[in-house]
Parts: C-alpha cells; sequence; structure tokens
C-alpha cells in the first residue's frame, strides 16, 4: 500500500476540484519572474523553497529534500513556469484564507525601505521598527538580524532575504 509522496507540493491535483482562478495564476507567475534572475524562464531547485517561502508558504525541510530530488530526477534540475504551476497548484487549491502573498510582502518591503533603493539598511530596519512596531530596538540587535539573514554578505536585506527574515518564527 503506497501512500505517495509525503510532500504536499508533489501529490498532484485530485484533490483539486477547481482550476486556478485567473488571479492565481498571475501571482504565481509574478512570484516566478521575481526568482528567475537571468530571465531564461527556468528557476533552480534551490531558488525554488525560497520562491515557495516568498508567497507564504512554508515548505518542511523534509519537503524541500523530497521536492528538490524530483525536480533533480524529473524536471532536469530547474523549473519551468508550468512545471512550477504543477507544483504549487495542489497546495494554492488546499490552502487557507488569510496567506501573505508576495504582494503583500513587496508592500512590506517597501515600508522597511525607505529610501526606495532596493535592499534595507540597519538604519532603516531600526527606524521602520520604531515606526510600524513600536519597538525601540538597539542597533546592535538590528545588526545581528540583519547578519543573520544577510546571504551576500553585502551588510542590507534585499528582497529575498526579507522573505527570509520575515518567515522565521
Amino acid at each position: 500500500m503506497s501512500l505517495g509522496p509525503a510532500c504536499i507540493f508533489l501529490r498532484g491535483s485530485k484533490n483539486a476540484h477547481r482550476p486556478l482562478a485567473d488571479e492565481e495564476i498571475d501571482e504565481l507567475r509574478e512570484a516566478f519572474t521575481e526568482f528567475d534572475k537571468d530571465k531564461d524562464g527556468l528557476i533552480s531547485c534551490k531558488d525554488l523553497g525560497n520562491l515557495m517561502r516568498t508567497m507564504g508558504y512554508m515548505p518542511t525541510e523534509m519537503e524541500l529534500i523530497e521536492l528538490s530530488q524530483n525536480i533533480n530526477m524529473n524536471l532536469g534540475g530547474s523549473v519551468d513556469f508550468q512545471d512550477f504551476v504543477d507544483l504549487m497548484a495542489p497546495k494554492l487549491l488546499a490552502e487557507t484564507a488569510g496567506m501573505i502573498g508576495i504582494k503583500e510582502l513587496k508592500d512590506a518591503f517597501k515600508e522597511f525601505d525607505m529610501d526606495g533603493d532596493g535592499s534595507i539598511t540597519t538604519e532603516e530596519l531600526r527606524l521602520a521598527m520604531l515606526k510600524l512596531l513600536g519597538e525601540n530596538t538597539n542597533r546592535r540587535e538590528v545588526e545581528a538580524v540583519v547578519r543573520e539573514v544577510d546571504n551576500n554578505g553585502d551588510g542590507t536585506v534585499d528582497f529575498e532575504e526579507f522573505v527570509k527574515m520575515m518567515s522565521k518564527n
């Protein structure tokens, strides 16, 4: 008796009772385009986890490993938009209301990125926390937060890093 993949993203859409709405497809396309850095219509399996987090999904490490193995075996190590839609449709259809989407994350990022340069400095983060949350955080605490999510080592938080920061509980 096989229960199928543990990962909800690999179970297929047999539980889907309706096709995805145009707005859902648009949100998937917007998110996919954001992560398709070289604009070749493909994203790497590594970026897929970050992309899923951007859309408000919090896949477990096991789900990411299972997805990665499936993508590497079946999809040549990268995902095109249709593969991405096929992977995300079951989860999108099963989701509950109130999930944070890419638009909400982008709007929040703009609130923190006060000078609009595409990255959040420690000072911008500190000021935004004071303005938006009423929390007067000391510089050292803010620098520690930035260091923790600063994957590229530039000392600031870009959008992908912001998504990672916001998805930590």
